[in-house]
C-alpha cells in the first residue's frame, strides 16, 4: 500500500500538488485518523514544508492536543503512507467544521461575484503539457482547473481589481487588509503571549497586561477563561499535580499565593474539587 501511495504522489508532480492531494485525503478520513471525539475539535487546514496546520476550536483543546502531537504525527504518516509530516502547528478557529476548502481564492471570487478571466488557448496548452505526466484524468483536470483559476486571479490582480495579502501574497476578499490564514497566525501568536503571561501571573488584570502585550479586553477575558476552565477541570477530576493546583487556586482567587491565607486556600480547593 505504501508503494502505491508513493507512486500516486510521484504521478501528481510538484510538492505543492502532493500536499494538496494528501490534505484532501486526510480531511476525508479525519475521524478515522485521530478518533471521532478529537475530530470534533480540530481539522487539517494546511500542509506546507512538512508542517501540518490543524485548526482547533478552543485554546483549551489546543493545549491538550500539544501533549498528543507526536502521536498524531505518527497516525497521520501511517495513514498517508509516508513520513512526510514532521511537525504540527495549531491555530484557533472553527472554519474547519464547515468542511475543507481547496483554495481560498476560489471562495473569494464566488463571494465577491467577480468573473474570472478565462485562460487563453496558449495558457491551456501550456498547462496541459505541464501536467501531462499525471495519468489520472480527474486528478490532472482538477489541478489544471486550479491553475487556470490562479492565472485568472493574477490577471485581476494586475488590473487592480483584487489585492494580495501583504504577508503571504494570497488573494484577498473585498475590504480585507490581510488574509484569513495570516490573521489566524497573528491571533495564535497573540494567544501564545497571553497564555505565557497569565500562567506566570495568574492574578494579572487586563489593564496591567497592556504594558507588556497589547490586546482587547475581550481577547484577554476569553483566553483567561479558557485557562481557568482547563485547570479547574483538572482539579475537579483530580488529575492536577501540585503546581497545577496552586495555579488553579491563584486563578480563582485572582491574587498570588503570598496573599492567600491557608484557610482561603483550603476553601478554594474544596470549592474547585466540587466543580462549582
Amino acid at each position: 500500500m505504501e508503494d502505491v501511495e508513493k507512486t500516486v504522489l510521484k504521478m501528481i508532480g510538484s510538492q505543492a500538488n502532493q500536499n494538496q492531494y494528501s490534505l484532501f485525503k486526510m480531511k476525508a478520513c479525519w475521524k478515522e485518523i485521530i478518533g471521532n471525539n478529537n475530530a470534533k475539535h480540530c481539522g487539517p487546514v494546511k500542509l506546507e514544508r512538512r508542517i501540518l496546520t490543524l485548526q482547533v476550536d478552543s485554546s483549551v483543546w489546543a493545549n491538550q492536543f500539544l501533549y498528543y502531537k507526536n502521536q498524531f504525527i505518527q497516525q497521520i504518516n501511517t495513514f498517508i503512507g509516508t513520513d512526510y509530516v514532521k511537525d504540527i502547528k495549531f491555530t484557533q478557529g472553527k472554519n474547519f467544521k464547515k468542511g475543507f476548502k481547496n483554495k481560498g481564492e476560489k471562495t473569494d471570487i464566488r463571494e465577491t461575484k467577480l468573473p474570472i478571466p478565462p485562460a487563453t488557448e496558449e495558457e491551456k496548452k501550456g498547462l496541459q503539457l505541464k501536467f501531462s505526466h499525471i495519468a489520472d484524468d480527474k486528478i490532472r483536470n482538477a489541478i489544471i482547473g486550479v491553475e487556470e483559476t490562479k492565472l485568472g486571479l493574477e490577471k485581476l490582480y494586475r488590473e487592480g481589481v483584487i489585492k494580495k495579502c501583504p504577508v503571504c501574497g494570497s488573494f484577498l476578499k473585498n475590504n480585507e487588509t490581510i488574509c484569513y490564514a495570516c490573521e489566524i497566525k497573528m491571533k495564535q501568536e497573540l494567544e501564545y503571549k497571553l497564555w505565557s503571561h497569565i500562567l506566570k501571573e495568574p492574578w494579572i488584570k487586563w489593564y496591567d497586561l497592556q504594558k507588556a502585550v497589547k490586546c482587547s479586553e475581550t481577547d484577554f477575558t476569553m483566553i483567561k477563561n479558557d485557562i481557568k476552565n482547563y485547570y479547574f477541570e483538572k482539579i475537579r477530576t483530580k488529575t492536577a499535580d501540585s503546581q497545577e493546583i496552586k495555579l488553579g487556586i491563584q486563578l480563582k482567587a485572582e491574587k498570588p499565593l503570598a496573599l492567600i491565607s491557608e484557610k482561603e486556600y483550603e476553601n478554594i480547593l474544596k470549592f474547585l474539587q466540587k466543580g462549582k
